[in-house]
């Protein structure tokens, strides 16, 4: 069984690779790329294989691609991972270790990971809503305009 976790970030991730005994048998940087995940996770296909990733801006294109590569996927709630919170040195080499350790242990806390459909239905909703958001504020700068000008709108909607 190998266990791997993958610290993601914008461009890269880090990634540590343990085995059942707990020893750390690869570690690496690559970019967020089809083509550098599949480089490393090739040797993982076949095999027993799960990978741990935190709950990021970005989870969702990591997981939908690790999907196909690895056995397992498991999102690790990020405000009850304290192992890594608490830390006192932390580096993503460290972190990516901490977790694939926690993950062959099965003491990862799991998130809830919604199906594509619904994570699409969310994103349009946290679209929407931040977009209602702008507009308010552009409205409100109006009033405020119109207001420091002296000129009272006989509009309370712009």
């Amino acid at each position: 069984m190998q266990y791997y976790d993958i610290d993601i970030h914008k461009k890269y991730s880090t990634y540590t690779m343990v085995d059942e005994q707990g020893n750390v048998m690869n570690q690496g940087k690559i970019d967020n790329s089809i083509e550098a995940f599949k480089e490393v996770f090739r040797e993982a296909s076949g095999s027993n294989t799960k990978a741990v990733i935190e709950s990021t801006c970005n989870w969702y294109y990591i997981h939908d691609l690790l999907e196909g590569m690895v056995d397992e996927v498991v999102i690790a709630h990020p405000l009850r991972t304290k192992a890594i919170a608490s830390a006192k040195v932390k580096t993503d080499k460290i972190d990516a270790t901490t977790l694939a350790q926690l993950l062959r242990a099965d003491l990862i806390p799991r998130a809830y990971i919604a199906p594509p459909e619904i994570r699409d239905l969310r994103e349009l909703l946290r679209y929407r809503a931040s977009m209602v958001r702008i507009r308010t504020k552009v409205k409100n700068k109006i009033h405020a305009i119109l207001i420091k000008n002296g000129i009272n709108s006989p509009y309370s909607d712009l």
